[in-house]
């Protein structure tokens, strides 16, 4: 009796055991934003991808990771079930990524800004300037083209100008508007913007590649001047911050894995 009692637990544990990988390997299908509910969504921290898996969906669990390839590798690892991001960013990673794929549930547009310390008119003043220039004369859709597939290169950051410094914070893990290239420097379309605003002012551009979540307390406290990191216009962060002008409409969807 002993012995068939124990070759039962033991059967029922192998039971339970391979029920839960079996739960934890399953593949979730996401066709809408209400699949979301009751899943783990990753994100990047600080992001308003972040903000609607922790404000509009009714999601199980968020999990905040400081760079979306983080969050990527998350997904494919079958540690979360699903990604909010950017399209952009999305469309690169999933490019690299045969596994993945994306999906739109619908969210709202968004807009990306540069942003300056609350008052800063003269410095957000240049770099309106810039963005309306590069937009006139197609540079702005010549960078975004050329960091597309991360292949971009860094722009004259005007090493040495007579104007000093112009620091700019942003994440570097949100191509094609920042990335590292194969010498470790920051480059992407945000560091190009940067850069013109930079040689207008007849100043240096130096690039403080941060975790996106401190990237606004760091404007505030003057360790940056301005940031500069495909940061979407929301009502809360002008509370804390002045904005430029849009220069790319942008939107978030979901990364998931593959059906097989």
């Amino acid at each position: 009796m002993k012995k068939f009692t124990r070759l039962l637990a033991l059967a029922m544990i192998l039971t339970l055991a391979l029920s839960t990988v079996a739960c934890a390997t399953a593949e979730v299908k996401i066709a809408t934003a209400a699949d979301l509910d009751g899943k783990v969504i990753g994100t990047q921290l600080g992001t308003t991808g972040h903000e609607i898996a922790t404000t509009t969906v009714k999601a199980k669990s968020v999990e905040g990771f400081k760079l979306f390839v983080d969050a990527i590798t998350s997904l494919k690892q079958k540690k979360v079930d699903a990604v909010v991001m950017d399209r952009f960013s999305a469309e690169i990673f999933v490019k690299q990524n045969a596994d993945l794929e994306i999906v739109d549930v619908g969210f709202d547009a968004e807009q990306y800004a540069v942003a300056v310390d609350k008052g800063n008119t003269e410095l957000n003043t240049v770099i309106n300037e810039v963005i309306a220039a590069m937009k006139a004369d197609g540079s702005l859709e010549a960078s975004v083209n050329a960091h597309a597939d991360q292949a971009g290169s860094l722009p004259d950051m005007n090493v040495g100008a007579a104007g000093g410094k112009l620091v700019m914070g942003t994440s570097a893990g949100f191509p094609p508007f920042e990335y590292l290239d194969d010498k470790n420097q920051v480059v992407g379309v945000d560091v190009d913007i940067m850069a013109a605003v930079a040689k207008k002012l007849d100043k240096e551009l130096v690039v403080e590649n941060m975790d996106f979540d401190g990237l606004i307390s760091a404007v505030n406290s003057g360790k940056i001047e301005a940031v500069a990191a495909g940061m979407t216009v929301t009502d809360d962060r002008k509370v804390n911050v002045d904005f430029s002008d849009t220069y790319y409409d942008a939107s978030n969807i979901v990364v998931v894995r593959k059906a097989k």
